[in-house]
């Protein structure tokens, strides 16, 4: 039977869905506390310390995470005069590469998101540039995720400031959460794990390794051409090709046919930044330490293109067509699977 239900449905997924009506209750946790009698909406995050925000109890799922930061704070008149114009012009932030978002869900010791604020949303580089995918942004001075996180007992939320001298004075954010009536065991839990490396010659890059059942749904990536004499073509990294391995198997799956091209650009991105709901390419530029050395930031959300693994999936990514050209790259990872997830991040999450 046909019902007025399921012909609005067939709308399509975001606008057929929405005139359903829902009986589930909405609820958020947020930075806003009391402090000394004073209504306060932001929390300091001391150097070397963390904030947890209070935790949520489930089975339910996070549908929203809003955050703002401010950066390093820095006495003394040159260092104030610094953290304002910091501030103001809201550019170059060191606080993104120094400050973790890490998710905890139900007992885990390893967290299921671990990342630098910055990269995590979608931008490497301690920069701060203005672009919003379907799931991941920067808005306007606002950093945005609507993946959904669904979890089954419990979830914790840190954000760590891992500099030593330096606090963030402000820092604000809003969770929403909905409880859920019971949990699914189809359900999968959200991970989004970052890595840096200083490439090998002949190796490729490792953007995912991991074990369970589960799918596969993006990642964002930063390369610096490393070299300052085997420039040949300044971006000739993005030659590198993408080869998706799922379940163990030898040859892969899925072998994109360049790194623009995995990213849904061409011509070494011809045509500049351009963000959109599912790729985009939020950075292009040069480093100018003795001699300047090409750099991209790209992102890919695998929409409605998620890949499938039944018991592993590992993605690397070539710098060069024969892994040739050196570069330093750092990535983060998207994608939902059955726990426990491996300890492939933790174990290989720095090495530069």
């Amino acid at each position: 039977m046909v019902t007025t239900h399921s012909i609005v449905k067939r709308l399509g997924y975001e606008y057929g869905y929405l005139p359903v009506l829902r009986h589930s209750k909405v609820h958020q946790i947020t930075t806003q506390h009391e402090n000394k009698g004073t209504h306060q909406d932001f929390v300091q995050l001391d150097p070397n310390s963390s904030f947890q925000f209070p935790e949520i109890k489930g089975p339910a799922v996070i549908s929203n995470m809003w955050f703002t930061i401010a950066p390093f704070y820095r006495k003394g008149k040159l260092g104030v005069l610094k953290t304002l114009w910091r501030a103001l012009r809201y550019k170059k932030l060191d606080s993104l590469s120094q400050v973790f978002i890490k998710i905890y869900f139900d007992d885990e010791s390893s967290p299921s998101v671990k990342a630098p604020f910055g990269d995590f949303f979608g931008l490497n580089f301690g920069t701060y540039q203005h672009h919003y995918s379907k799931y991941i942004g920067m808005t306007c001075g606002g950093y945005v995720c609507t993946c959904p996180m669904p979890f089954k007992q419990k979830c914790r939320i840190e954000i760590e400031n891992t500099n030593t001298k330096y606090p963030v004075t402000h820092f604000y954010g809003a969770i929403t959460y909905t409880t859920l009536p019971q949990w699914d065991n189809n359900l999968g839990y959200f991970h989004a794990r970052y890595r840096k490396e200083r490439t090998k010659e002949g190796l490729p890059y490792t953007v995912i390794q991991a074990t369970g059942k589960g799918h596969y749904i993006g990642c964002n990536l930063s390369i610096v051409n490393a070299s300052r004499f085997k420039q040949f073509i300044n971006r000739f990294y993005l030659e590198g090709d993408g080869n998706v391995y799922v379940d163990g198997e030898e040859t892969p799956s899925l072998s994109y046919t360049g790194t623009e091209d995995y990213f849904m650009g061409g011509w070494y991105y011809i045509k500049g930044k351009f963000w959109t709901p599912t790729h985009g390419m939020t950075s292009k530029g040069f480093t100018y330490k003795i001699i300047r050395k090409a750099k991209t930031c790209q992102y890919r959300f695998h929409f409605p293109d998620a890949i499938n693994f039944q018991k592993s999936i590992k993605f690397t990514i070539n710098h060069g067509e024969k892994n040739q050209v050196p570069t330093i790259n750092q990535s983060v990872a998207y994608w939902y699977q059955t726990e426990p997830h491996n300890d492939f991040f933790d174990l290989h999450e720095e090495i530069v």
